[in-house]
């Protein structure tokens, strides 16, 4: 199956129980949303990847006047959004291929959507074409080094024979912005650490909020997965559980 679809009915399926369990993401949401706030007053914001609306209804919130979108790839998603919030433009659509005039927005906003993209040029692409001149690109992704002990536990007690396609590191992002025509972005990362019980709480909290995905090679049964729940709590126990970690990197970049 299509990795974006695989994805985009993964999200659907989540989305019910999406709010309960994306406290990480509000957190990281906030901290853009902050970033944006401190920059010029937009008259029309579009919010990629905008899964149920928590970030999008706050920039209305904010941006009482401004023309704000929220656009996202998952039925399920906007379906959610749409009950939380009518008087916002919520729109079906890929951010690999917007739906838009050139020049069309102040602000494109993304919090935690581009690492499914795929091709990273061609989205952000799609992003500088339909930012206004001196338009704004702000958001951020989950990077290669997200989950490293889910992968590193998973690999140990397979033997190596089972083989993820990874999220997308630094140097590829830097690359995809350059190669989409921003100039001079700033791009920054942090890591964030969280506790989880075990590995198979965090693979059912992945699941939980559709982010369980990535393409693999190979086959993982009970006695793997034994092996892998052990390594991982030999190897990366943290406070009264084991730790995860998350990625984050923040782009901001001027058209």
């Amino acid at each position: 199956m299509n990795l974006n679809i695989k994805v985009q009915r993964g999200f659907s399926e989540s989305a019910r129980s999406y709010d309960l369990n994306c406290g990480l993401h509000r957190e990281i949401g906030d901290k853009l949303l902050v970033q944006v706030l401190n920059g010029p007053k937009p008259s029309a914001i579009l919010d990629v990847g905008c899964g149920t609306g928590y970030l999008t209804i706050m920039l209305k919130e904010h941006f009482p006047k401004a023309k704000i979108i929220g656009l996202d790839f998952s039925p399920g998603m906007l379906e959610v959004a749409r009950s939380k919030h009518d008087d916002i433009a919520w729109v079906l659509a890929d951010g690999r291929c917007l739906p838009f005039f050139d020049g069309h927005f102040d602000i494109l906003i993304s919090n935690l959507a581009y690492q499914w993209a795929g091709d990273l040029t061609k989205a952000f692409t799609e992003a500088r074409r339909v930012l206004s001149p001196d338009g704004i690109l702000a958001c951020t992704l989950f990077g290669y080094h997200t989950c490293r002990e889910l992968f590193q536990s998973l690999d140990e007690a397979k033997a190596g024979t089972l083989q993820f396609t990874r999220l997308p590191d630094l140097p590829q992002v830097r690359e995809a912005l350059a190669a989409s025509g921003f100039k001079g972005p700033q791009v920054d990362r942090e890591q964030v650490k969280i506790e989880y019980k075990d590995m198979h709480e965090l693979m059912a909290w992945l699941k939980t909020i559709g982010a369980n995905n990535l393409p693999r090679e190979g086959f993982l049964g009970p006695e793997a997965i034994s092996r892998a729940v052990s390594i991982y709590h030999k190897r990366f126990s943290y406070l009264q559980g084991v730790g995860a970690t998350f990625e984050v990197i923040r782009v901001y970049a001027k058209k």
